[in-house]
């Protein structure tokens, strides 16, 4: 029924999809409740159901009834009729409708474009815009038509819907629909509607597998002659591109390096697209990675996108990765799986895509960028890159623990290579793993293999050599294969030239232009060679030398030298290696090369050679001939135990040598001595040893000797012993001498006189010295003289050094036959030699006591003992050391050391004190000796020890016993020992240091780590005592007034020489004084130094140290010290302890009192002096303090007691806040002057003198310090004049009244003190730089000034008697131009007088800066015939309205070619005034008449664009600021848009100007002259000047008038007439606008 169906209703959407029904709304509305009620039944046929209900049967059945039949064939006829008029002309159309809903459009292939295609027949709209407009041609079959031929027109654009938003428009051609199907194939443009929803579906598209379409639009149906127009909506479901799955490399390239850095790049793509959309992408760029890393850019051109397999070739640069390790390590990964034939997982993501090949298409660009292509990269094989390779030399290494891996080194490998790439490479480094082989016919048989690890190497990139060492690399078998890898090491020594196969696997390190990689996956299999070992035979081997080393049971251990030649190519260690030794064919032992390296050409080894002579007659015959000298030939072969390293022994087996044996040419026997022992005069036995030389390495043992030695054939004694127990042992390559023999002589002292004195004479010696040694001991002997002693006979006699010259003229003959041992070899050798020098030493001297005893004791017992001092050192509890200083008296007619080897005991009152040792003295003959020698004490008992010390400290003198039974005397050159000794010697004591101690000076140089404040103090002790201390310590505890101030010990070693004074430093302590007493006492100490007054002290003694620490004997006696009347001493004068004071900052209230302002600080420092070095910390102090200035006191600060703090460098900070600083009477001048300083200088310096009491926080308590003076010097920080310059933060005009024009300021003041001031009301002047006028004031009220920037809110009473500098100034703020100001002070400036002086030179300089002209918005013009009416829109940007009154502007434009002209005049009073509020806009109410320069700039004007309808106001305007400021001023603003206010007076004008002024007859005039912009300093110009040229021109000038002269008498204006003629051309002249001052318009009050 007609409105039944609801065809504009909204799809219903279901799920995921959208599924587009019709459905029906019956609308029901009753009388009772107007009820609307909807049933929606979906339309499975699309039809409407048609029923009439009978008419009531009769009783009669109905088919009885003929009346019924007629009725009801007259009724059918009529149904169909009915039935048929219905379908054609009612269902019809939604016939039509439900054939379209039903049917079905597929798309086989959609191609875009952006260009129509040439078959299409469409042409390239001249305003297309690819970003916009594309073209597709769609071939799509149509599907479930229904059973009637249709044809089907669409009509309008069909719009493409996607996710319910329309993307655009497209058009379908009619068509023509059959047997319930059909086709479309056309080119459409399609017209982008929805730009970012099209670039979202592109991505969509791009991404994912299917999209669906949906077509809405409308289409005519015709079939069965009849049409209807049904609507489209019809759903398209598509296949996406599903981010191309399938995508694969078919080429991959790296031509070369790029020139701005980078790699070459190409990529032969193959991308698959599954979608039957192509796609004309043109130019596309690409950005390829791989593992997270950026590859870089890549680009492809003239690609166009199908079905199916599209072959692209991407081309770009792969960029540096220089910085970046973690993406050069994946690259390398990539190149290597690329070289090893691996597949590597590479992206790349769209950038852009521009199908013009240099224009990007944005929606196509975007859906790119959603692309990201997964490639596999990877080479069709593993890529050969190692063409050659070259071992050079070679180091191998040999083990028997690993016989088949010795370890490799070769300097120098040399490897023939090929890269894949062009671009330019350096390999640094390279690692391997090598695999040898041999080339067997059955293949490459391998035995072993090496990983080299990576070592430096050197490539040439362009000749393909690649040279590396290998070092340490172990050539390890491969197990299996051990009879290849003897054969290669057989052939390796047998051979002359070898070949043999090398492969493996490299890596390689090297430098890219994208920065470091590692490429791996390198292999290779080559052949390469080695020249052999030749079996050692290429030349002759040498013994260079032989050595016997040592020997065993069964043989001698001998070492060789021999020389061998290597010409192989390599060196090789092959560890011990054993030959067989022969002679004459007998094997006389085997020759061991031990730890054998045979390095390349000549080679010289040591080999150990067993030696058995005694195994054959050959072999003792080769031994008798080698000790005679004689040479052998002998051989060395090798045998099946050669080596027990198993891949050598075949090769080693069969190595044979010949060589020869030298013969030894050196003698044994030496020498000989003898030497008289100890017991020689008990027994007669002395001591004889034998020299012998050995020539060999090992040592001879001879365990025997049977000897016979004369002398001139008279015996002088007979060897026969075993020395088995200690043989004699000659060390190998040396001389040795035997241990001591026992040989039996006569030790008769008479026989031994004789023997001397024969000797003597023998040897030509004085012998009257020992004549007269004799005649002193009593000795009877034949041929002595009898000579008396005297001291010149013994001057230069020594009688050791004279029986041992003697000695030296005897030679003896030596037999010996011994059995000798080298090693464990034994072997019996016989041996004499005639004349054997025999050398004695000094214990021949030993018979010399047994005739000068009894002479030494007698000298000994006459002498005299005295001291001069005694030092005591390094005490302990069981001794100490001396130093001892004296003399010895009477000690005989010769020079003698008389010591001591045993202690001298020490007693004291009958008591042993210790022992005490004594170093040796030098007596002179017949004067005796001065000694000064130290000694060790050795303490017998502590308590006697202590007594005697006590005694000793106390009292004036004591006395010593000392005595011994053992001094030894060396005289005339022999030592005399056991002599006896026994002496009394009387020393002075201390006496108590008795007024002996005096105090030089003393520091408390810092707190004291055991509590309280180091004390040092100089120290000068007086030792009457013959007994001097040296210990390493002494402890004293001061006193002072009976209070114990704290210890007192030396600092370092406690000197007390004898009888001398000790300048010692002290070194202490004071304590923390918990009492009331003694924190009393110890502030008297401090107020007695700091008044230069000195303390007495009590000393007592503590404790005495030695190098152990206290000694407790010592320290006993130390107790009993008691030194009084020990002065501390003050200082010459009082110190001063403050020696600078200074105010960081300062706060200071001139409003309450001028010459007493309140003053503050909070942070007032005073630099505190402290005489000593310890922390003096003030706790808190007041103190009193005069301000002065060049001598004078000036003001008076009374601070009261307040807390300080101080720093570890002396520095004390306090505050005060709220203290009058009271000027005192007749100091106010001063003051003012001192205040005048500080506004103006960057410093005031002025001085401080006062007292400060104060509480010192000390180590020892807090001590109450009081009346310290101090004067010093100190400054303030001035405020410099605030730098010379203030800033305008902020401007507002708030108001203007009669007299002056009302401004609120925001200003910036700089204060680069520390100084705060409060100073009330300030009034400033404002002068106008450029006219020295005064254009205001600025007034500050109840000011402080903080250090720093302060901004400050300030008012502007804007006003002037220069009006035009006014007038000036107030135009430059509205035309956005700055205008220099200054600001300054006057006496005036401040009601406080301490601040007049200085606020009154103050000169500020600022600059005010002016707002951008926008006092008109628009100009509204309505041409009224021909004349111009214009209405101005006004804007206000001040904070108070203004009123315009009149106006006088020149107005000009620019003409479409550029040309700068006058459009006209605008001039005359506003009527009614317009009023302009406070940032608002206004219309004057009454236009003002523009006055047109000439009609045709008027029609150029006219007839250009709205956009262009712009002109540049050259204006005076007479206003009215605020509530009354009348004032007039010079205002430009440009590009000043003029709208039509009628636009049909406009188009009236433009035609009533076209009928009076033809085109043809318009003169062609142009502009020669335009106005210049104007400055602040043109507005001062009083006069205007106009010239014209080739035109008529009236001239009306004015000079300068008074202010007073009317505005028509003052205006200057230039009016210029315009003549239309025939003439072609008229130039004319527009002159300058600039204001005057007769334009300006004031108020008579101004």
């Amino acid at each position: 029924m007609p409105g039944s169906i609801n065809e504009n209703q909204a799809f219903a959407t279901q799920g995921d999809h959208q599924h587009y029904q019709e459905y029906v709304t019956t609308t029901t509305t009753t009388a009772n409740n107007n009820e609307h009620l909807g049933q929606e039944e979906y339309l499975n046929n699309e039809f409407e159901e048609y029923s009439e209900k009978p008419t009531a049967p009769v009783k009669k059945p109905f088919y009885k009834n003929k009346k019924y039949w007629i009725i009801c064939s007259i009724i059918s006829v009529i149904l169909i009729i009915v039935v048929v008029l219905l379908i054609l002309f009612v269902a019809f159309p939604k016939i039509a409708q439900s054939t379209l809903n039903h049917s079905k459009i597929e798309v086989k292939g959609a191609q875009i474009s952006f260009d129509p295609p040439t078959d299409s027949g469409l042409q390239l709209a001249p305003d297309s815009d690819a970003n916009s407009t594309f073209y597709m041609h769609m071939v799509t079959d149509l599907k479930n038509t229904g059973p009637f031929s249709a044809d089907i027109v669409f009509e309008d654009n069909i719009q493409v819907i996607y996710n319910e938003t329309v993307l655009g428009t497209i058009t379908l051609p009619d068509t023509h629909i059959g047997g319930g199907k059909g086709s479309i194939d056309t080119v459409t443009p399609f017209v982008i509607t929805d730009l970012a929803a099209f670039t979202a579906f592109s991505r969509y598209m791009l991404a994912n597998e299917k999209f669906t379409w949906t077509l809405n639009g409308r289409a005519k149906i015709t079939a069965l002659t009849r049409t209807a127009s049904v609507n489209l909506v019809k759903d398209i479901e598509l296949e996406g591109m599903n981010g191309f799955p399938e995508v694969k490399i078919n080429s991959f390239q790296l031509p070369g390096d790029a020139v701005n850095g980078g790699i070459l790049i190409e990529l032969g793509t193959v991308l698959t697209s599954p979608s039957p959309i192509g796609v004309q992408l043109g130019t596309i760029e690409m950005n390829i990675g791989y593992d997270g890393v950026d590859l870089g850019a890549v680009h492809a051109n003239n690609v166009t996108l199908q079905k199916g397999d599209n072959n692209i070739l991407l081309s770009g640069i792969m960029k540096s990765q220089a910085n970046d390790p973690a993406a050069q390590a994946k690259i390398s990964t990539l190149f290597s799986n690329y070289i090893a034939g691996k597949v590597s997982n590479t992206t790349a993501t769209g950038v852009s895509a521009a199908p013009n090949g240099k224009d990007n298409i944005g929606w196509l660009s975007e859906g790119l960028k959603s692309v990201t292509l997964n490639v596999a990269l990877a080479s069709e094989a593993p890529l050969k890159i190692m063409n050659a390779v070259s071992m050079g030399y070679l180091d191998l290494n040999f083990n028997k623990d690993a016989p088949y891996s010795p370890t490799v080194k070769a300097p120098l490998v040399t490897a023939g290579f090929s890269m894949p790439f062009g671009f330019a490479l350096n390999i640094t480094e390279v690692t391997q793993n090598i695999t040898l082989g041999l080339n067997k016919s059955t293949g490459f048989e391998s035995f072993a293999a090496m990983n080299v690890p990576y070592t430096p190497s050197v490539s040439d990139q362009k000749n393909g050599i690649l040279t590396f060492a290998i070092d340490h690399g172990v050539l390890a078998g491969i197990e299996g294969k051990e009879s290849a890898y003897d054969e290669y090491t057989y052939s390796l020594t047998s051979s002359g030239n070898y070949t043999f196969m090398i492969a493996g696997n490299a890596t390689t390190k090297v430098n890219t232009t994208i920065g470091p990689l590692v490429l791996s996956g390198i292999n290779f299999e080559l052949p390469t060679s080695l020249n052999g070992l030749q079996f050692l035979n290429s030349t002759a081997t040498v013994i260079n030398s032989l050595d016997v080393t040592g020997g065993e049971t069964d043989s001698l251990l001998m070492n060789i030298n021999v020389t061998m030649e290597n010409p192989s190519d390599f060196s090789i260690a092959t560890g011990d290696v054993t030959f067989a030794m022969l002679s004459e064919g007998v094997n006389l032992g085997s020759v061991l090369l031990s730890n054998l390296i045979l390095n390349r050409g000549s080679n010289t080894v040591m080999t150990v050679a067993r030696f058995d002579p005694k195994s054959s007659s050959i072999g003792q015959n080769l031994l008798s001939t080698f000790v005679m000298g004689q040479d052998n030939i002998v051989q060395i072969g090798g045998t099946k135990e050669t080596t027990e390293i198993v891949s050598l022994s075949q090769a080693l087996s069969e190595v044979s040598i010949d060589t020869t044996l030298p013969g030894l040419k050196t003698a044994l026997i030496q020498g000989s001595s003898l030497s008289v022992l100890p017991t020689t005069l008990l027994d007669g036995v002395v001591g004889v040893k034998v020299s012998i030389a050995n020539p060999f390495s090992a040592g001879l043992s001879i365990s025997k000797v049977v000897s016979a030695i004369t002398y001139n054939g008279m015996p002088l004694g007979n060897i026969d012993q075993d020395i088995a127990s200690n043989p004699i042992i000659v060390p190998g390559k040396g001389t040795a001498q035997s241990p001591e023999l026992s040989m039996t002589m006569n030790t008769d002292p008479a026989a031994v006189a004789v023997l001397l004195r024969s000797l003597a004479v023998t040897a030509n010696l004085d012998t009257r010295p020992i004549d007269a040694l004799f005649t002193m001991g009593g000795l009877d002997i034949e041929g002595v003289e009898n000579i008396a002693p005297d001291a010149d006979l013994f001057s230069n006699f020594n009688i050791s050094s004279f029986v041992m010259d003697a000695m030296k003229v005897l030679k003896v003959d030596l037999t010996l036959a011994s059995d000798l041992l080298i090693g464990q070899y034994l072997n019996t050798l016989t041996f004499s030699q005639a004349s054997v020098q025999i050398s004695t030493d000094n214990t021949v001297t030993s018979l010399i006591p047994i005739v000068g005893q009894p002479i030494v004791q007698h000298i000994v017992d006459g002498s005299v003992l005295a001291f001069e001092s005694i030092i005591m050192s390094s005490p302990t509890d069981s001794g100490f050391k001396v130093q001892m200083k004296g003399n010895i008296a009477n000690t005989g007619p010769m020079a003698a050391t008389i010591s001591f080897p045993t202690p001298l005991t020490v007693a004291w009152n009958g008591k042993v004190l210790g022992q005490v040792t004594m170093a040796p003295i030098e007596a002179k003959p017949n004067v005796g000796a001065t000694f000064d020698v130290p000694g060790e004490f050795t303490i017998n008992n502590t308590d006697d020890m202590s007594e005697f010390a006590a005694y000793m400290i106390n009292n004036e003198e004591f006395i010593w016993d000392i005595y011994t039974t053992d001094v030894s005397v060396n005289a005339l050159g022999f030592t005399f020992t056991k002599i006896s000794m026994e002496k009394f010697v009387t020393l002075a004591g201390a006496k108590g240091f008795k007024d002996a101690v005096k105090i030089t000076g003393f520091d408390l140089p810092s707190n004291d780590a055991a509590g309280g404040i180091t004390l040092v103090a100089q120290t000068i002790i007086a030792n009457p005592s013959q007994i001097g201390f040296n210990f390493e310590g002494a402890g004293f505890e001061t006193y002072y007034k009976g209070i114990d101030l704290g210890p007192l010990a030396v600092n370092g070693a406690a000197i007390f020489p004898a009888h001398g004074n000790a300048n010692l430093t002290m070194k202490g302590r004071l304590i923390y004084q918990e009492s009331k007493e003694g924190n009393a006492a110890i502030t008297e100490v401090f107020d007695n130094f700091l008044s230069a007054n000195s303390s007495i002290l009590t000393v007592k003694g503590v404790s005495a140290s030695g190098p152990n620490g206290a000694v407790q004997w010592l320290s006993e006696a130390f107790k009993t010290i008691k030194i009084e009347n020990v002065i501390l001493p003050g200082p010459p004068a009082p110190p001063k302890l403050i020696t600078a004071v200074t105010m960081k900052d300062m706060q200071m209230d001139f409003t309450k009192n001028p010459f007493a302002p309140p003053a503050s600080s909070q942070n007032v420092e005073a630099q505190l002096k402290n005489p000593f070095g310890f922390p003096l910390g003030v706790k808190s102090l007041s103190m009193t303090v005069d301000a002065n200035s060049d001598g004078h006191n000036v003001a008076n600060l009374a601070i009261p007691e307040v807390p300080a703090t101080t720093t570890p460098d002396g520095v004390v900070h306090t505050a005060f806040n709220d203290v009058p600083f009271k000027v005192y009477s007749g100091a106010e001048a001063a003051f003012t002057q001192f205040v005048a300083g500080l506004t103006l200088l960057p410093a005031v310096p002025f001085g401080l003198k006062g007292i400060v009491n104060s509480v010192a926080q000390t180590a020892v308590g807090d001590l109450s310090l009081k009346n310290i003076n101090f004067d010093v010097q100190t400054s303030l920080a001035g405020f410099q004049s605030f730098g010379g310059t203030t800033k305008i933060l902020s401007l507002k005009v708030v108001g203007g009244y009669e007299k002056y024009i009302d401004v609120e300021l925001v200003i910036a003041m700089t204060n680069p003190s520390a100084i705060t001031i409060k100073a009330g009301d300030l009034a400033f002047d404002v002068i106008m730089d450029a006219s020295g006028s005064s254009v205001g004031t600025v007034v500050l009220q109840d000011t402080i000034i903080k250090p720093g920037v302060n901004e400050l809110p300030a008012k502007m009473k804007m006003a002037s008697t220069d009006l035009l500098s006014l007038s000036k100034m107030l135009t430059a703020y509205l035309t956005g131009q700055s205008t220099p100001l200054t600001v300054k002070g006057s006496m005036a400036t401040s009601k406080i007088i301490p601040l007049q002086p200085g606020l009154s030179k103050l000169a500020l300089k600022t600059v005010m800066t002016g707002i951008p002209p926008s006092l008109v918005v628009e100009n509204q013009m309505k041409l009224v015939g021909l004349s111009p009416n214009i209405w101005v829109k006004f804007h206000n940007p001040l904070d108070t309205p203004y009123t315009v009154s009149a106006i006088s502007a020149e107005v000009y434009f620019y003409e479409n070619d550029g040309t700068y002209t006058k459009l006209g005049s605008l001039a005359g009073p506003v009527s009614p005034p317009v009023t302009v509020p406070a940032k608002g806009n206004a219309v004057n109410e009454n236009p003002l008449i523009l006055n047109p320069s000439s009609l045709v700039n008027a029609i150029k004007f006219l007839t250009l664009s709205s956009d262009k309808k712009k002109v540049d106001l050259f204006q005076n305007v007479t206003v009215v600021v605020g509530e009354g400021f009348h004032g007039g001023m010079y205002y430009e603003q440009k590009g000043v848009p003029v709208v039509d206010r009628d636009s049909s007076s406009a188009a009236a004008a433009l035609g009533l100007i076209s009928q009076y002024a033809p085109s043809s007859s318009v003169p062609q005039i142009t502009s020669t002259a335009v106005p210049t912009a104007t400055t602040t300093e043109a507005a001062s110009v009083t006069s205007t000047e106009a010239v014209s040229t080739e035109t008529t021109t009236q001239e009306s000038s004015s000079t300068t008038q008074e202010s007073s002269s009317t505005a028509q008498e003052s205006s200057s204006t230039t009016s210029t007439e315009e003549v239309i003629s025939s003439e072609p051309t008229v130039h004319t002249v527009v002159p300058e606008v600039k204001p005057t001052e007769e334009t300006i318009e004031v108020s008579p009050v101004i």
